[in-house]
């Protein structure tokens, strides 16, 4: 395990410093000058733009900027931003980093934890009303754009029952409906997992010897059904953290939530170079540790694995 858990660290490492040089190539590669955005219509001579150019490393070749970045980020340092002029990206993303992990893990509880009961319940009534029920709001669940899905919560929670806020972050209210509006998705594609995945262990033999010896129900689906029929769905969970992650930028531009996404949308609207790699740094390191420790779970509900 130790060595396992080393070449995943080296793995990770990898990975974020593949995530962070494509986003670096691809802000590059975008139209327009960032330091155009900055000046707007102000006239500038040639000299005070060249200054600003030298000021924030533009002036040099793409991979040294690159390598410059890396050797700041190890030290804590992810400059400073070119829109919000003079602020440190660390003091910009901080803040938004908290706003983003309240409402997102509210909606990954929600999503895991109505998808283990709406799976479980589909599988032990299979073939009835119940289980084709689940499976219908499933589908539609998957097929719904996250932008139509909220503005459809909107009009009903919000301006026609007039329940929840619109938008904003003020207080616990205001980030129902984007995590509803979040969790949809994930929930609807894991309760489906969960179902297949108990589908194939319910009719196993141990099953069978576990109902022979007299267990009840519940002790055979939570401690021998579930708990095996979970390593499939861990994997599915670990990719449906990207899911959510990614699924920031659309809901909180939508829902006017300051969090991680709605800063990388205006960073990348702006060319806010160092704001668009912390802000990509941030959301890979969640995705890797996520997905870390789901490969590091399988050896708790499977001690097989660990050998």
């Amino acid at each position: 395990m130790n060595r396992y858990f080393l070449r995943r660290i080296i793995l990770t490492v990898f990975s974020l410093l593949g995530a962070t040089f494509l986003a670096f190539a691809t802000a590059r590669l975008l139209p327009g000058d960032p330091l155009r955005l900055m000046i707007g219509d102000q006239n500038l001579s040639s000299d005070i733009i060249a200054a600003w150019n030298t000021r924030y490393g533009l002036d040099q070749p793409i991979l040294t900027q690159y390598l410059l970045f890396l050797r700041n980020a190890v030290q804590g340092d992810l400059g400073t931003s070119y829109h919000y002029i003079g602020m440190p990206v660390t003091e910009l993303i901080a803040p938004a980093v908290l706003v983003t992990l309240k409402w997102q893990t509210f909606a990954l509880v929600l999503a895991i934890g109505v998808a283990l009961v709406a799976g479980c319940a589909a599988a032990l009534n299979h073939n009835t009303w119940i289980d084709t029920g689940i499976m219908f709001v499933s589908v539609v669940g998957v097929s719904v754009p996250d932008f139509a899905l909220a503005t459809v919560l909107v009009v009903i929670f919000a301006l026609q029952l007039n329940w929840l806020p619109v938008a904003g972050y003020e207080t616990a209210a205001h980030f129902v409906l984007p995590a509803l509006t979040l969790a949809v998705g994930p929930c609807a594609l894991l309760s489906r997992m969960v179902r297949a995945s108990m589908l194939e262990v319910i009719h196993l033999e141990y099953v069978t010897t576990a109902r022979a010896k007299g267990l009840s129900e519940r002790v055979i689906v939570i401690r021998h059904v579930l708990r095996n029929a979970l390593l499939p769905v861990l994997t599915v969970i670990g990719v449906m953290v990207g899911r959510v992650l990614s699924g920031a930028f659309i809901i909180e531009t939508i829902f006017n939530i300051p969090g991680i996404g709605r800063i990388g949308v205006t960073a990348v609207l702006q060319r806010d170079y160092p704001v668009i790699l912390g802000a990509t740094l941030v959301l890979a390191l969640a995705f890797l540790i996520t997905n870390l420790v789901v490969d590091l779970l399988y050896s708790v509900l499977d001690p097989r694995i660990r050998v």
